[in-house]
């Protein structure tokens, strides 16, 4: 209960944090709409050129190529799509939980992910216009029929889509300026005037923010690139059982990364740190596998880049983060049980201190 009356009263705090919770639901509700449009039609469209076959028995060879690429080629901006719709949901939360904690940081970096995502929303358009024109050339070299209405119907939707995304993200922009100006101040009343406990609460800050990039990054895109090649029937590799490995332990691994950040125990934060240096490894045999596929999936490499720049970022913050560890911060950041603890000490050096002064006024 007190946990619900603190969220609803952080986003009914202002106008602009009722703004900002409204924009970010109503861009994930109709981005969700559109890319679930958008699944639908493609796994159509995947199923009408898994089905065409050429007219004549001598071309089969060079158009079969073609027309498996094409369906290898929809599998994947079908996998795609759910990436889209799964990003949504995952800011939707982020958005709530960077009003709920008043995180600037986050705010600002919502704002980034979002736009960047907005933007490479237009690959889609780009790809279906070069796929509409291969498939002009199977139907005039090899005399191959294929029903192209549902990609169309895909690629009026992905229009919409991008539109939709850019215009939500320049206004989400906007308003995620106004919210960060609000939150400087609630942020100075939190730590106080003091430079040094500022600059490490925001290193703090940074770090955490990360992590939670991070359950987006690394778990989903991990679990998108194992569903993949399950659902493709491919047999597993060495690398691919590094991948499931890393995946199981990567949500345990954040967790442990943020309650040591706020207990300050160096022990955890190494073994958290060699972790991130796994999930390197791991996405960077992603990539290379990716690679070798010799794969056209451009947002799929952005994604997996993106993991890795913000894994290498974890990597920094956390070894920053602990070079800050013992030097006042601690009382700020501590969580549960270890906040009350704090609590409770400071109260009683409190009423000692106050029991101090009784006595030398008798």
């Amino acid at each position: 209960m007190a946990a619900f009356q603190k969220t609803r009263g952080r986003i009914g705090q202002s106008k602009y944090t009722k703004l900002y919770i409204t924009l970010a639901l109503l861009q994930g509700i109709t981005i969700i709409a559109l890319q679930s449009t958008i699944v639908a039609e493609n796994h159509a469209q995947t199923l009408n050129i898994a089905f065409s076959f050429p007219s004549s028995d001598q071309q089969n060879k060079d158009a079969d190529v073609i027309i498996n690429d094409a369906v290898n080629r929809w599998i994947e901006i079908k996998w795609e799509n759910i990436a889209v719709i799964a990003f949504q949901i995952w800011f939707v939360g982020m958005a709530f939980d960077a009003i709920v904690y008043q995180n600037a940081a986050e705010i600002i970096a919502l704002a980034i992910l979002n736009s960047i995502c907005g933007f490479l929303s237009i690959i889609p358009i780009t790809e279906a216009q070069r796929w509409a024109d291969v498939f002009d050339r199977l139907y005039i070299d090899y005399s191959v029929i294929i029903d192209v209405s549902p990609s169309q119907t895909a690629f009026y939707a992905e229009i919409a889509h991008t539109a939709i995304f850019i215009l939500c993200s320049l206004t989400f922009n906007y308003i995620s300026y106004l919210v960060v100006k609000e939150f400087g101040w609630t942020i100075y009343k939190k730590i106080g005037p003091i430079v040094a406990i500022q600059k490490m609460y925001q290193i703090f800050q940074f770090f955490v923010l990360t992590l939670k990039i991070d359950i987006f990054l690394e778990f989903f895109i991990s679990c998108f690139h194992i569903a993949r090649f399950a659902a493709a029937g491919a047999g597993l590799q060495w690398d691919g059982y590094i991948e499931i490995a890393v995946t199981f332990l990567t949500l345990p691994a954040l967790y442990l990364g943020r309650m040591t950040a706020s207990s300050e125990h160096y022990g955890r934060m190494l073994l958290f740190i060699g972790f991130q240096l796994a999930v390197i490894f791991s996405l960077v045999l992603m990539l290379w596998r990716t690679v070798l596929r010799h794969s056209a999936w451009h947002m799929w490499f952005a994604f997996v880049i993106m993991a890795i720049v913000f894994a290498v970022a974890t990597v920094v913050l956390g070894a920053w983060t602990m070079s800050n560890f013992g030097k006042g911060l601690g009382p700020y950041v501590r969580r549960g049980t270890q906040k009350k603890e704090q609590i409770s000490r400071d109260e009683l050096l409190e009423r000692r201190s106050v029991s101090s002064w009784r006595i030398d006024d008798d």
